[in-house]
């Protein structure tokens, strides 16, 4: 057993030599020692969201699940939010405001935090949209394409947006809201957002949900945008060989000749952190309405 002091806690880490990323040789040492780390970044974009949870105790080789509501044998200073299901009862989700949160959740093989889309005081109003720009297979050619067309698309309606590489093979691309608006308008504003992408570059891009009927084209996902959904915190770890890092990026990174969305690992990420500011650093301070941002789109088409 191992003791970390977080903060005003000390937290006991159990196996921590226990190997959870077999490729490389990462353990569970390292990864708490990573989310200590990267807390003072990776904090401020969790504070006052719900969490779920996709936990890998076995390693990511082994079976990983995700667990939205907290255990009960979580200490009481872990902060937790109950939310109503969709289709009845309850969810307790952690709320993570502060370093040892974070660090007890990779302790519990948490290696990949997801953000509900809302702040825990209004479950029912989103506080961003999110268009995934998800390719067929390995092609950041295609991805830096959909991001340009997409950033183009967004300056052109007046809509502050925000990118992060997702860690995997992709782009998510975040819209800050206001919290004014439900669910209703901001999944019908990100679904004609992707459509309006898609009619730029339709031999390449596509909104089909299908599998079998993309034929090789990048997905243009919109489908996260509604009540209870989620997706990968910016500067989590995902549950990939080299542990990849969901990174925030600008927009000259993510649409440049050289973007790979796996390109920071937790064996490199420190470097990039440590000369380049936070790009989502303001993203706060950009919220915007959705009706607003979806009479300019209107007006594109």
């Amino acid at each position: 057993m191992t003791a970390v002091r977080v903060g005003s806690h000390t937290l006991e880490v159990a196996n921590a030599d226990k190997v959870l990323f077999p490729e490389d040789g990462i353990t569970k040492g390292a990864v708490v020692d990573y989310y200590r780390r990267i807390a003072d970044l990776m904090v401020p974009h969790l504070e006052g969201r719900p969490l779920a949870l996709h936990r890998f105790p076995d390693g990511i080789k082994g079976d990983g699940f995700f667990q939205k509501s907290a255990p009960e044998y979580f200490p009481d200073w872990i902060e937790t939010v109950e939310l109503r299901r969709e289709r009845g009862g309850t969810v307790t989700h952690v709320v993570c405001n502060d370093a040892a949160t974070l660090v007890y959740l990779a302790e519990q093989a948490v290696l990949v935090p997801h953000r509900l889309l809302v702040a825990a005081t209004a479950p029912r109003n989103p506080v961003e949209v999110i268009v995934d720009l998800d390719p067929a297979g390995d092609d950041p050619r295609t991805v830096r394409l959909a991001g340009r067309i997409l950033r183009d698309l967004l300056a052109e309606i007046g809509v502050t947006s925000f990118v992060k590489s997702t860690g995997s093979k992709g782009l998510h691309i975040h819209i800050p809201l206001d919290g004014s608006d439900g669910f209703d308008e901001a999944r019908a504003f990100a679904r004609d957002l992707a459509r309006a992408l898609v009619d730029r570059e339709p031999d390449r891009l596509t909104v089909e949900q299908r599998k079998v009927n993309r034929k090789g084209r990048l997905f243009v996902d919109w489908l996260r945008n509604s009540y209870g959904q989620h997706a990968v915190a910016p500067y989590s770890l995902r549950a990939l060989p080299g542990a990849p890092v969901a990174v925030p990026l600008d927009w000259d990174e993510a649409t440049s000749d050289q973007f790979d969305p796996r390109r920071y690992r937790l064996s490199n990420v420190f470097r990039r952190v440590g000369r380049k500011r936070d790009p989502w650093q303001r993203i706060s301070q950009q919220a915007q309405s959705v009706p607003e941002a979806a009479s300019r789109l209107r007006r594109t088409r």
